[in-house]
């Protein structure tokens, strides 16, 4: 059980998970590893390269957790294609759909590990928010709560605003937070909680419920620390998430913000 009054104090509460992220047998350029180290790099994530036994596949890369044997592998062209080589863009402008999101194992399996992001990497978090809306998008029910900061976010970004009326589409109960800084679009599909201060203008958070089903649960929280750095993490530990989402239910859908 994780008890925290406030998105940061979740992030505080991360117990780090130790893992180890391996590139087998590098067959790309040197800048494809460099991509590599840069994205995933953390203090609790150590990247390294293993090369020269011909048993091993060429250009895996294979998760290993704190004494544990690999947590996962993935193709290393299945991340370059998903994560590395990708602009933000793609989400932003809604060329790259919800059906259409695919997570490499291996970047789902880095959970429960603290990030702090800037710049580039920021869109590891941007990629995980999309997976917790597709996994929403797939079960079509239960609860999503997302943080946007601002809420003209959501407008801005013809592909942000596009997800989220799919998502109340397929019969999610969707719930956005942020500085209301727009003119809302979706009538009564979204509820809308407006917060102009507190933690809400700082907080970047996606929240599933599962709709019930503990293996649907799943939620990113992150709290900007400077200008376009961001720390957090995500998890899919049933109970993690529904701590989480007990702090977002007591807060900010039955009370009107941290005391």
């Amino acid at each position: 059980m994780v008890r925290a009054d406030s998105f940061a104090g979740f992030i505080e509460a991360v117990d780090d998970r130790e893992k180890s992220l391996s590139v087998l047998n590098r067959e790309e350029v040197d800048p494809i590893q460099r991509m590599v180290e840069s994205m995933f790099d953390a203090d609790s994530v150590e990247v390294t390269e293993a090369s020269g036994d011909p048993a091993w596949p060429a250009n895996m890369l294979i998760l290993h957790g704190e004494q544990q044997p690999a947590i996962a592998t993935s193709p290393l062209q299945d991340v370059e294609r998903s994560l590395l080589m990708v602009n933000s863009d793609l989400y932003i402008t809604g060329t790259r759909s919800l059906d259409e999101i695919d997570t490499p194992d291996v970047v789902v399996n880095l959970d429960d590990v603290t990030f702090t992001v800037a710049g580039k990497q920021k869109f590891l978090l941007i990629h995980i928010s999309r997976h917790v809306e597709k996994i929403a998008y797939e079960t079509g029910s239960g609860v999503l709560h997302t943080g946007f900061q601002e809420l003209s976010r959501i407008t801005d970004e013809r592909g942000t605003e596009r997800a989220y009326r799919q998502l109340a589409d397929q019969g999610v109960d969707v719930h956005v937070y942020g500085r209301e800084d727009w003119t809302d679009p979706f009538d009564r599909d979204v509820t809308v909680h407006a917060h102009e201060d507190g933690e809400i203008p700082k907080a970047w958070f996606v929240v599933h419920d599962g709709a019930g089903e503990d293996e649907r649960k799943a939620a990113l929280v992150a709290v900007e620390t400077g200008p376009n750095e961001y720390d957090g993490f995500w998890t899919f530990e049933a109970s993690v998430v529904d701590d989480v989402l007990d702090y977002i239910e007591r807060t900010y859908v039955d009370g009107d913000g941290p005391l």
